[in-house]
């Protein structure tokens, strides 16, 4: 670690701390009092929508952000009801070509990446081991790959923590877990993935 920096995010996401290694003496604590920027990319990108189907389509939590509705029940959230399924097709077609490249000695990859654009904006896919299918809608034209399995693995993350608890039965809606949708809620809109 000869004079390179490590960010320590804290739970709380309020500052960030850089612990330095000036050559070979003791490390020193800085502190930046600043509101957290994105770990992943510099300028972030703007979800519109985060959806999580069941492995058999069925439809387990929506939310919606920014003008789009918030989170509340809206017009809009009809509208992503239908990107979001009409993305299955999409889905289902990177997967069969996976499966083949797959076939021939290659790695299946839970990242699909962009399933395709569609009015304002583009629908991206991750499709976990137990089929579950995690869809973001951006309505950004500039997204990185690498911001997007960032901010993928993170939801991905969210959602076995949730369906880890004992009392969470699988395959069934997420939009009564409280600890999910604020979780969910906080990684898109201050963009910590």
């Amino acid at each position: 670690f000869g004079g390179e920096a490590l960010l320590l995010a804290p739970r709380s996401y309020t500052r960030r701390h850089w612990i330095s290694f000036p050559g070979r003496g003791q490390p020193t604590l800085k502190v930046c009092r600043s509101v957290a920027q994105p770990l992943v990319g510099g300028a972030g990108m703007t979800v519109a929508a985060v959806a999580v189907l069941g492995r058999e389509n069925n439809p387990l939590y929506l939310r919606t952000f920014g003008a789009a509705g918030g989170g509340e029940a809206a017009p809009d959230t009809l509208r992503f009801h239908f990107i979001v399924h009409a993305a299955l097709d999409h889905v289902e077609e990177k997967l069969a070509s996976q499966r083949t490249a797959a076939a021939g000695g290659g790695k299946l990859d839970p990242y699909l990446g962009l399933l395709y654009p569609i009015e304002d904006y583009r629908v991206y896919g991750y499709v976990t081991n137990s089929r579950a299918k995690l869809l973001t809608v951006v309505d950004d034209d500039e997204v990185k790959d690498a911001e997007m399995r960032a901010l993928f693995r993170r939801l991905h993350t969210l959602y076995v923590d949730t369906i880890s608890n004992p009392f969470h039965a699988l395959d069934s809606e997420l939009n009564g877990c409280a600890s999910f949708e604020r979780q969910v809620a906080r990684v898109v809109e201050t963009g910590l993935y």
